[in-house]
């Protein structure tokens, strides 16, 4: 434990008086305390995997930057502060970010605390009274949930202390205790929605597409707000004025707050104090009286294999009517047995790994973040973009830009988590690996980048006419000789077969620095020949030819050039 860990701990067994009177051995609680709070400083926090470490490294502080992470988002949330010129608008945008980014962090760094059912193997079986039991749970929730409240709020408490003085100091704690209780009721809520309409097998699934949402919101945040606030509509907003605000839950607060320090409580000032008091209360209450036993009835239900048989089932004959589906398709693309083994394995793993799904997914995200930026920096490509030219000079920006999604895919395709698994492939009978990496690679360009080929060419022909599919060919087959020139001079490994450890951090920076500049310089170029048609046609063909060759050369590679 970290003395974070143990000052909150200390805090929170205080009243042993009261945890005796109700039956708790407090010498018992403050064991399995102190044991879930050194676990939770090994489990990697939202903030560790955001930064997709290329060491692997022991977790022994996770709980540290679980902190630190909270507290610069705090700092990021003093940007509602210089929106408006009225503290009510201010303090609504906080608190509007506030329980947003508390619900997702409790959802991304808190799951596995949730959802962890090892209590009931491990602590019921032990003479441990349902009390005890009971008691540590919910500390070990109001420890977790303090660490990331508190530096959460703390640089706006002292930006309300600082703009209104010391009269903000009290109703904004409590502000902050009652916002932080209703978002528990919404991620509550949450939970027992995904776990209506999905099984308990694919809850974890669920959220690990939310951590990807939390990572692409936390980037786009970071890049776009800022540059939202030197809006003069945006700068100049009075949110008080805007209908129907009385039913929006961080007005409350807001209004609240207010209210208290200037003990203003007519009107439509004491209508919020009452709604921020009591709505939170009465959503606690329905979270102890009706959501808790429904949810851990649904976590009974993960560990319970057979409870979930008839699901298992359906869904098992649904993956054999899809696998039925990749298997023709791979027929189609590849030639030899290794290369349509290597396409297949390669697909199903990029559609099964968690690990793999939370380093690429979010390069979409970060893609789309990305092309706004430029439009906000550079409003004049949407004013020049009346003409056919700067609607085609818009649509190769995108599709070089989307280059980033495969070369994210490329460099991650031959690590993985579970590498000591690559054992198989050495005992299989296959001549050329080389073919089992280019039926990989295949793979990756066909789920990852087809349907963004796809999509470019609607568009390009809804808002340009069916002339611009040759430059938009042009451009998507000048980033698959890319790619195709990458994976045949970067993947010296099966894929899947190798850990990040190997990979030098110096080596992969450079590597990666070269490869997002080499689309730029191919894209500048394409663009002062898009002009010409027939230049376009030439350039095309060959372009075209290029994969098919480089394709031919991986295929070629003996085990000799191959790093296992």
């Amino acid at each position: 434990m970290n003395f974070l860990d143990k000052l909150f701990l200390r805090f929170f067994l205080l009243p042993t008086f009261l945890y005796k009177k109700a039956g708790v051995d407090t010498l018992q609680l403050q064991a399995i305390l102190s044991t879930k709070l050194t676990i939770d400083n090994r489990r990697p926090s939202a903030f560790g995997k955001m930064k997709q470490s290329r060491e692997k490294k022991e977790v022994s502080r996770a709980t540290l930057g679980t902190v630190f992470g909270s507290f610069f988002m705090g700092l990021f949330f003093l940007y509602s502060f210089a929106i408006g010129d009225q503290m009510i608008t201010k303090l609504t945008l906080f608190f509007s970010m506030f329980i947003f980014m508390v619900c997702i962090m409790l959802i991304t760094d808190f799951t596995s605390v949730l959802i962890d059912v090892r209590d009931n193997i491990i602590i019921l079986p032990k003479p441990v009274t349902d009390a005890t039991f009971v008691v540590a749970r919910l500390l070990h929730i109001a420890i977790r949930t303090c660490l990331i409240v508190l530096p959460l709020s703390i640089p706006a408490w002292i930006a309300t202390f600082i703009i209104d003085g010391a009269g903000m100091i009290f109703p904004f704690i409590l502000m902050i205790i009652l916002s932080t209780l209703l978002s528990i009721f919404l991620i509550n809520a949450v939970y027992i929605l995904i776990l209506k309409i999905t099984t308990p097998a694919k809850f974890q699934s669920i959220i690990s597409y939310i951590q990807i949402g939390f990572a692409v919101i936390v980037y786009g945040g970071y890049q776009i707000l800022p540059r939202l606030i030197t809006n003069k509509a945006i700068a100049n907003i009075h949110i008080s004025e805007l209908p129907f605000i009385r039913l929006y839950p961080p007005f409350w607060f807001a209004d609240s707050c207010l209210s208290i320090a200037k003990l203003n409580f007519r009107g439509e000032g004491l209508i919020s104090v009452i709604m921020s008091v009591c709505i939170p209360i009465i959503s606690v209450w329905m979270v102890v009286r009706y959501f808790a036993p429904s949810f851990n009835q649904k976590l009974a239900m993960i560990t319970a294999g057979n409870s979930e048989q008839s699901t298992v089932s359906a869904s098992y004959a649904g993956a054999v009517v899809k696998a039925t589906r990749v298997e023709r398709l791979a027929g189609k693309l590849t030639h030899s047995g290794s290369e349509y083994m290597g396409f297949l394995f390669a697909w199903k793993m990029m559609s099964r790994s968690r690990d793999f799904k939370m380093k690429v997914y979010p390069s979409f995200g970060y893609v789309i973040v990305f092309l706004v930026m430029m439009v906000l920096n550079h409003p004049s490509l949407i004013s020049n973009a009346q003409g056919g030219k700067g609607l085609l000079s818009i649509m190769l920006l995108v599709v070089y830009f989307s280059s980033f999604v495969l070369i994210s895919v490329m460099q991650n395709l031959p690590y993985s988590e579970k590498f000591k698994a690559a054992w198989i492939f050495n005992i299989t009978p296959v001549e050329a690996p080389g073919e089992v990496i280019c039926g990989a690679v295949k793979s990756a360009i066909i789920c990852f980048y087809i349907p963004i080929v796809l999509v470019l060419c609607i568009l390009g022909v809804v808002f340009l006419g069916p002339g611009v599919i040759p430059n938009l060919l042009l451009g998507c087959c000048n980033i698959l000789s890319i790619c195709a020139v990458i994976s045949y001079i970067t993947i010296r490994k099966l894929p899947f077969s190798s850990t990040l450890v190997s990979t030098s951090k110096g080596t992969t920076f450079l590597r990666s620095m070269l490869t997002l500049m080499i689309p730029a310089i191919l894209g500048g170029i394409h663009w002062f020949v898009s002009g010409y048609l027939w230049f376009v046609i030439f350039l095309l063909v060959i372009t075209a030819l290029i994969p098919w060759l480089v394709f031919d050369e991986i295929k070629k590679l003996s085990w000799e050039k191959i790093v296992m």
